[in-house]
Protein backbone atom coordinates (compact mmCIF):
# COMPACT_ATOMS: atom_id res chain seq x y z
CA UNK A 1 0.00 0.00 0.00
CA UNK A 2 3.10 2.26 0.80
CA UNK A 3 4.33 1.70 -2.69
CA UNK A 4 1.08 2.55 -4.44
CA UNK A 5 1.40 5.84 -2.06
CA UNK A 6 4.52 6.79 -3.05
CA UNK A 7 4.02 5.75 -6.64
CA UNK A 8 0.99 7.96 -7.19
CA UNK A 9 2.86 11.28 -5.36
CA UNK A 10 5.34 11.20 -7.32
CA UNK A 11 2.89 11.11 -10.50
CA UNK A 12 1.07 14.27 -8.81
CA UNK A 13 4.63 15.65 -8.68
CA UNK A 14 5.79 15.18 -11.93
CA UNK A 15 2.82 16.77 -13.43
CA UNK A 16 2.78 19.72 -11.14
CA UNK A 17 6.55 20.36 -12.06
CA UNK A 18 5.47 19.61 -15.79
CA UNK A 19 2.19 22.18 -15.74
CA UNK A 20 4.45 24.57 -13.85
CA UNK A 21 7.42 24.64 -16.62
CA UNK A 22 4.40 25.50 -19.03
CA UNK A 23 3.12 27.70 -17.22
CA UNK A 24 6.48 29.78 -16.78
CA UNK A 25 7.59 28.96 -20.31
CA UNK A 26 4.76 30.50 -21.76
CA UNK A 27 3.52 33.31 -19.15
CA UNK A 28 5.95 34.39 -17.36
CA UNK A 29 9.92 33.98 -19.17
CA UNK A 30 8.52 35.46 -22.28
CA UNK A 31 8.28 39.02 -20.42
CA UNK A 32 11.14 38.96 -18.55
CA UNK A 33 14.55 40.75 -19.76
CA UNK A 34 17.77 39.97 -18.74
CA UNK A 35 20.95 42.25 -19.46
CA UNK A 36 24.50 40.53 -20.67
CA UNK A 37 27.32 42.81 -20.61
CA UNK A 38 30.54 41.80 -22.09
CA UNK A 39 34.35 43.42 -22.04
CA UNK A 40 35.79 44.39 -25.31
CA UNK A 41 39.24 45.04 -25.74
CA UNK A 42 38.85 47.48 -22.26
CA UNK A 43 41.84 49.19 -20.80
CA UNK A 44 42.99 52.28 -18.45
CA UNK A 45 44.47 53.75 -21.68
CA UNK A 46 41.26 53.50 -23.92
CA UNK A 47 37.73 55.34 -23.82
CA UNK A 48 35.24 53.44 -23.00
CA UNK A 49 32.39 53.19 -26.05
CA UNK A 50 29.20 51.08 -24.88
CA UNK A 51 26.85 49.65 -27.39
CA UNK A 52 23.89 48.55 -26.66
CA UNK A 53 22.51 45.59 -29.19
CA UNK A 54 18.66 44.37 -29.43
CA UNK A 55 17.20 42.04 -31.95
CA UNK A 56 14.02 39.90 -32.80
CA UNK A 57 11.85 41.81 -31.23
CA UNK A 58 9.05 39.98 -33.42
CA UNK A 59 5.73 42.15 -32.11
CA UNK A 60 2.92 40.17 -32.08
CA UNK A 61 -1.37 40.17 -30.37
CA UNK A 62 0.45 38.83 -27.02
CA UNK A 63 3.79 40.47 -27.05
CA UNK A 64 2.52 44.06 -28.13
CA UNK A 65 4.03 47.35 -28.31
CA UNK A 66 2.92 48.05 -24.68
CA UNK A 67 5.67 44.46 -23.42
CA UNK A 68 8.52 47.11 -25.03
CA UNK A 69 8.62 48.90 -21.95
CA UNK A 70 11.02 46.66 -20.30
CA UNK A 71 12.96 46.70 -22.96
CA UNK A 72 13.62 50.47 -23.16
CA UNK A 73 13.56 51.23 -19.31
CA UNK A 74 16.92 48.90 -19.19
CA UNK A 75 18.07 49.75 -22.39
CA UNK A 76 18.31 53.95 -21.29
CA UNK A 77 19.27 52.93 -18.02
CA UNK A 78 22.79 51.51 -19.72
CA UNK A 79 23.45 55.09 -21.06
CA UNK A 80 24.56 53.69 -24.42
CA UNK A 81 26.64 55.58 -27.01
CA UNK A 82 25.15 53.76 -29.94
CA UNK A 83 21.97 51.54 -30.20
CA UNK A 84 21.97 48.90 -32.77
CA UNK A 85 18.75 46.90 -33.78
CA UNK A 86 19.72 43.30 -35.63
CA UNK A 87 16.66 43.03 -37.46
CA UNK A 88 12.96 41.07 -37.23
CA UNK A 89 10.44 44.23 -35.60
CA UNK A 90 7.40 42.09 -36.14
CA UNK A 91 6.98 38.78 -36.02
CA UNK A 92 4.11 38.84 -38.99
CA UNK A 93 2.87 42.48 -40.26
CA UNK A 94 0.18 40.52 -42.10
CA UNK A 95 -1.72 39.46 -38.99
CA UNK A 96 -0.95 42.25 -36.28
CA UNK A 97 0.81 45.49 -36.66
CA UNK A 98 0.67 48.52 -34.61
CA UNK A 99 2.84 51.23 -36.02
CA UNK A 100 2.20 54.47 -34.43
CA UNK A 101 2.71 52.68 -30.77
CA UNK A 102 5.48 50.48 -32.22
CA UNK A 103 7.29 54.12 -33.40
CA UNK A 104 5.83 55.82 -30.02
CA UNK A 105 8.00 53.31 -28.08
CA UNK A 106 10.93 53.31 -30.01
CA UNK A 107 11.36 56.81 -30.10
CA UNK A 108 11.93 56.97 -26.25
CA UNK A 109 15.26 55.18 -27.09
CA UNK A 110 18.26 57.26 -26.59
CA UNK A 111 21.44 56.88 -27.35
CA UNK A 112 24.46 59.58 -27.27
CA UNK A 113 25.57 59.21 -30.82
CA UNK A 114 23.24 57.45 -32.88
CA UNK A 115 20.45 54.46 -33.44
CA UNK A 116 21.33 52.38 -36.18
CA UNK A 117 19.10 48.71 -37.47
CA UNK A 118 19.07 46.35 -39.81
CA UNK A 119 16.93 44.41 -42.51
CA UNK A 120 15.71 40.75 -40.80
CA UNK A 121 13.91 38.24 -42.82
CA UNK A 122 11.20 39.23 -40.92
CA UNK A 123 11.50 42.74 -42.14
CA UNK A 124 10.44 41.72 -45.62
CA UNK A 125 7.64 39.13 -45.31
CA UNK A 126 4.16 39.79 -44.87
CA UNK A 127 3.93 42.75 -46.34
CA UNK A 128 6.78 44.34 -43.53
CA UNK A 129 8.95 45.52 -46.32
CA UNK A 130 6.62 47.81 -47.28
CA UNK A 131 6.62 49.42 -43.98
CA UNK A 132 9.49 48.97 -41.97
CA UNK A 133 12.13 51.34 -43.41
CA UNK A 134 9.36 54.39 -42.43
CA UNK A 135 8.98 52.93 -39.45
CA UNK A 136 12.04 52.56 -38.16
CA UNK A 137 13.59 56.26 -39.84
CA UNK A 138 10.73 57.78 -37.77
CA UNK A 139 11.90 55.94 -34.73
CA UNK A 140 15.06 57.99 -35.19
CA UNK A 141 17.48 54.66 -36.28
CA UNK A 142 19.55 54.99 -39.34
CA UNK A 143 18.65 51.95 -41.70
CA UNK A 144 21.53 50.40 -43.40
CA UNK A 145 20.69 48.19 -46.29
CA UNK A 146 24.48 47.21 -47.67
CA UNK A 147 25.74 50.48 -46.60
CA UNK A 148 28.69 51.99 -44.24
CA UNK A 149 28.09 54.98 -41.99
CA UNK A 150 30.99 56.49 -39.65
CA UNK A 151 30.76 58.68 -36.49
CA UNK A 152 33.36 60.45 -34.97
CA UNK A 153 33.61 60.00 -30.93
CA UNK A 154 34.41 62.48 -28.70
CA UNK A 155 38.29 61.40 -28.75
CA UNK A 156 38.53 62.36 -32.21
CA UNK A 157 38.50 58.52 -32.96
CA UNK A 158 36.51 57.06 -35.58
CA UNK A 159 33.90 53.77 -35.87
CA UNK A 160 32.67 52.44 -38.52
CA UNK A 161 29.32 49.90 -38.82
CA UNK A 162 28.53 48.15 -41.87
CA UNK A 163 25.22 47.04 -41.88
CA UNK A 164 24.24 44.46 -44.61
CA UNK A 165 20.91 43.28 -46.05
CA UNK A 166 19.00 39.98 -44.83
CA UNK A 167 20.49 36.84 -45.99
CA UNK A 168 17.24 35.49 -46.45
CA UNK A 169 14.93 37.52 -48.64
CA UNK A 170 17.49 40.36 -48.93
CA UNK A 171 20.23 40.97 -51.40
CA UNK A 172 23.46 41.49 -48.72
CA UNK A 173 26.72 42.89 -50.87
CA UNK A 174 29.74 44.72 -49.13
CA UNK A 175 30.13 48.45 -49.08
CA UNK A 176 33.26 50.28 -50.11
CA UNK A 177 35.77 49.16 -47.46
CA UNK A 178 38.29 52.26 -48.47
CA UNK A 179 37.03 53.71 -44.94
CA UNK A 180 37.98 51.35 -43.11
CA UNK A 181 41.65 53.12 -43.60
CA UNK A 182 40.42 56.06 -41.07
CA UNK A 183 38.17 54.29 -39.00
CA UNK A 184 39.93 53.03 -35.38
CA UNK A 185 36.52 50.18 -34.53
CA UNK A 186 35.27 48.63 -37.15
CA UNK A 187 31.63 46.40 -36.87
CA UNK A 188 29.21 44.51 -39.23
CA UNK A 189 25.82 43.84 -38.69
CA UNK A 190 24.16 41.31 -40.20
CA UNK A 191 20.69 39.25 -39.24
CA UNK A 192 21.56 35.68 -39.45
CA UNK A 193 24.91 34.32 -37.62
CA UNK A 194 25.61 31.71 -39.82
CA UNK A 195 26.33 33.74 -43.24
CA UNK A 196 29.63 35.14 -41.14
CA UNK A 197 31.80 32.25 -42.83
CA UNK A 198 31.16 34.57 -45.69
CA UNK A 199 32.13 37.68 -43.87
CA UNK A 200 35.59 36.31 -41.80
CA UNK A 201 38.85 38.22 -42.10
CA UNK A 202 37.23 41.70 -44.00
CA UNK A 203 38.63 44.02 -41.37
CA UNK A 204 35.99 44.01 -38.97
CA UNK A 205 36.57 43.85 -35.22
CA UNK A 206 32.89 42.41 -34.06
CA UNK A 207 30.04 40.80 -35.93
CA UNK A 208 26.54 41.45 -34.39
CA UNK A 209 23.58 39.31 -35.59
CA UNK A 210 20.79 37.70 -34.03
CA UNK A 211 17.82 35.68 -35.73
CA UNK A 212 18.62 32.03 -33.93
CA UNK A 213 16.67 32.89 -30.53
CA UNK A 214 19.09 30.50 -29.10
CA UNK A 215 16.16 28.30 -29.80
CA UNK A 216 14.08 29.66 -27.23
CA UNK A 217 14.00 26.41 -24.99
CA UNK A 218 17.17 24.95 -23.52
CA UNK A 219 16.14 22.11 -21.20
CA UNK A 220 18.97 21.16 -19.09
CA UNK A 221 20.88 18.06 -20.07
CA UNK A 222 19.02 17.17 -22.85
CA UNK A 223 20.21 19.81 -25.35
CA UNK A 224 18.62 17.93 -28.53
CA UNK A 225 15.62 20.12 -27.79
CA UNK A 226 17.57 22.85 -28.60
CA UNK A 227 19.74 22.07 -30.96
CA UNK A 228 16.48 20.96 -33.20
CA UNK A 229 15.00 24.44 -32.25
CA UNK A 230 17.31 26.29 -33.30
CA UNK A 231 17.48 24.84 -36.40
CA UNK A 232 14.00 25.69 -37.11
CA UNK A 233 15.21 29.31 -37.84
CA UNK A 234 17.63 28.27 -40.34
CA UNK A 235 21.30 30.00 -40.82
CA UNK A 236 21.77 29.60 -36.96
CA UNK A 237 22.51 26.22 -37.10
CA UNK A 238 26.80 26.91 -36.23
CA UNK A 239 26.22 29.94 -34.29
CA UNK A 240 23.22 29.55 -31.73
CA UNK A 241 23.73 32.54 -29.03
CA UNK A 242 26.58 34.44 -27.35
CA UNK A 243 29.70 35.61 -27.52
CA UNK A 244 32.60 33.18 -29.89
CA UNK A 245 36.05 34.34 -30.66
CA UNK A 246 36.62 33.39 -34.58
CA UNK A 247 40.33 34.07 -34.37
CA UNK A 248 42.90 36.90 -34.25
CA UNK A 249 40.76 39.84 -33.30
CA UNK A 250 37.22 38.99 -35.13
CA UNK A 251 34.30 38.30 -32.65
CA UNK A 252 31.13 37.35 -33.55
CA UNK A 253 27.89 37.99 -31.07
CA UNK A 254 25.10 36.36 -31.72
CA UNK A 255 22.18 38.22 -29.84
CA UNK A 256 19.21 35.89 -28.52
CA UNK A 257 16.51 38.20 -28.80
CA UNK A 258 13.94 39.60 -27.24
CA UNK A 259 10.62 38.46 -28.49
CA UNK A 260 9.33 34.67 -29.99
CA UNK A 261 8.35 33.13 -32.98
CA UNK A 262 6.92 29.67 -33.98
CA UNK A 263 5.50 29.25 -30.20
CA UNK A 264 5.45 31.82 -27.77
CA UNK A 265 7.36 30.04 -25.21
CA UNK A 266 11.11 30.40 -23.42
CA UNK A 267 12.62 28.51 -21.26
CA UNK A 268 16.35 28.48 -20.26
CA UNK A 269 16.64 31.65 -22.65
CA UNK A 270 15.75 34.77 -20.94
CA UNK A 271 15.02 37.69 -23.21
CA UNK A 272 17.99 39.41 -23.73
CA UNK A 273 19.98 42.84 -23.97
CA UNK A 274 22.79 42.99 -25.13
CA UNK A 275 25.68 45.87 -24.00
CA UNK A 276 29.05 46.07 -25.13
CA UNK A 277 31.60 47.83 -23.05
CA UNK A 278 34.90 48.49 -26.26
CA UNK A 279 38.09 50.39 -25.82
CA UNK A 280 38.35 52.28 -28.25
Amino acid sequence: MKIKKIVFSLIILIILTLLGAFFYAFKVEPYRVVVNEHQLNVSKTKANLKIVQLSDLHIKKDFNANHLYKVIKKTNEQNPDFIIFSGDLYDNYSQYNENEAVISKLKTLKAKYGKIAIWGNRDYGGGAVREYENIMIESGFSLLRNENQVFTLANERKILFTGLDDALLGNPQFASSSQMLETSYDILLTHEPDEVRHYRNKGYELILSGHSHGGQINIPFIPQVQKKATSLMSHSDNYTGGLYNLGGNEKLYVNTGVGTTHVSARFGVAPEIAVFNIGI
